[in-house]
C-alpha cells in the first residue's frame, strides 16, 4: 500500500498576515455573536414587519385613487373646454351674417342678380396629392375573353323575350361568369 503524504503546516495555504478568511470558525462565531436580540429590537422589528404589512395595500389603494382623481379631473377640463366650444359656436349662428357668409360658402348661394364663380383646383401644388407613383405594382389579366363576353352580352340582350307581364323594365342577369382578375408573371 502506497501511504498519502501527511499535509504539514508548511504544505497548507497561507494567508497574509492581517487577513482573516470567510471560512474562519472564529470569524463566523464572532460575527454571530456581535448581533444581540434584545426585547426591543424585536418589538421594532415585529412593528417595521406590521406596518409594512398594514400600510402597503392602503398606499397602493391611495395611489390608485390619486391617479383616477386626476384622470377625472383632466376628462372634466376637457368637457369644460369643449362645451365652451360650443357655446361660441351657437353663438356664432344667432349672428345673420355667419349665417349667410356659411351659406355662401358651404351651399355656393347668392343673392339675386349676383353671378358665381368656382374655381376648381385652385390649390397651391404642395397641397395636393402626389400621384405621379403608380398605383398597383402588379398587372392582372381577366380569366374570360372580353369579346366572346360582350358578344354573348348582346345577343343575351337582342334575342331575350320581354313579356307584357313584366313590370320591372330592369333586364335579367346573364349567365356569362363574372372575370377575376389574376395576377400575370413579370417580364
Amino acid at each position: 500500500m502506497a501511504r498519502r503524504p501527511s499535509r504539514t503546516p508548511s504544505s497548507a495555504p497561507r494567508s497574509r498576515p492581517g487577513t482573516r478568511r470567510a471560512d474562519d470558525p472564529t470569524e463566523r462565531s464572532r460575527w454571530l455573536g456581535g448581533i444581540h436580540f434584545s426585547g426591543f429590537s424585536l418589538m421594532m422589528m415585529a412593528l417595521i414587519v406590521l406596518g409594512v404589512v398594514v400600510l402597503a395595500p392602503n398606499l397602493k389603494a391611495l395611489v390608485e385613487q390619486r391617479q383616477q382623481i386626476a384622470d377625472l379631473r383632466q376628462a372634466v377640463a376637457d368637457q369644460r373646454d369643449d362645451v365652451e366650444a360650443k357655446q361660441e359656436q351657437r353663438q356664432r349662428w344667432d349672428d345673420p351674417n355667419y349665417i349667410q357668409t356659411q351659406a355662401r360658402e358651404r351651399f355656393f348661394y347668392v343673392k339675386p342678380g349676383e353671378i358665381s364663380f368656382i374655381v376648381i383646383n385652385d390649390l397651391d401644388k404642395t397641397f395636393l396629392p402626389d400621384t405621379s407613383e403608380p398605383i398597383s405594382d402588379e398587372l392582372t389579366t381577366t380569366d374570360v375573353d372580353w369579346a366572346s363576353s360582350m358578344l354573348t352580352s348582346i345577343l343575351t340582350a337582342a334575342f331575350t323575350p320581354v313579356s307584357e307581364d313584366d313590370e320591372s323594365d330592369s333586364p335579367k342577369p346573364s349567365s356569362t361568369p363574372t372575370p377575376t382578375p389574376t395576377k400575370t408573371a413579370e417580364k
